[in-house]
């Protein structure tokens, strides 16, 4: 009975757990930043904090189901007292774990103005969106977010705000030109 159970767990602990889906590579960076945010987010670990959401508000049941299914959710976000702290090279080696065919960029916003770049990719396997990668930047901040598991797009946008992901904001239409 106790080779059983020595086996039994032998064959537990070494069982993969979900982990990133590909690495921030940012830790460098940490001592450059006024400001470190680190999240690490299990399946058990979102379980319990799905216990202190509320049924009966719309928007936390709607996280709620959501981050059901979610195998972890791992944000990475520097804010620095000054610009140029984080540089086009650091924003590469994330995005170069984020190539097809697994991962494809979904949504890609450059403002000019405020120097803001948002990148979303999308995880693939079978046909089945598995994961989530969201780099935000902005000239003294960088966030980086991946979300493991099933994710249905419909419901992503409700996760936005919650975990310290981003608030994802979507545009507001365009409006239809004047004709003279």
């Amino acid at each position: 009975m106790k080779a059983t159970e020595t086996l039994l767990l032998v064959l537990w602990l070494a069982m993969p757990l979900p982990a990133q889906q590909f690495k921030f590579n940012l830790e460098r960076l940490e001592p450059k930043a006024s400001d470190t945010v680190d999240v690490s987010l299990n399946a058990s670990t979102l379980q319990f904090a799905a216990k202190f959401l509320d049924s009966k508000d719309p928007d936390e049941a709607k996280v709620k189901k959501l981050i059901s299914g979610i195998s972890g959710i791992y944000v990475k976000s520097l804010e620095f007292k000054n610009e140029g702290g984080w540089s086009r090279a650091d924003l590469d080696s994330v995005r170069n774990q984020l190539r097809e065919p697994e991962w494809s960029r979904i949504v890609g916003i450059k403002s000019a103005e405020d120097g803001e770049t948002v990148d979303v990719y999308l995880r693939n396997e079978n046909k089945k969106i598995t994961g989530v990668a969201i780099i935000a930047a902005q000239p003294k901040e960088l966030t980086v977010v991946n979300i493991v598991g099933p994710v249905d797009l419909d419901s992503l946008a409700d996760l936005s705000g919650h975990f310290n992901i981003p608030k994802l904001e979507t545009p507001p239409p365009a409006r239809p030109k004047k004709q003279d």
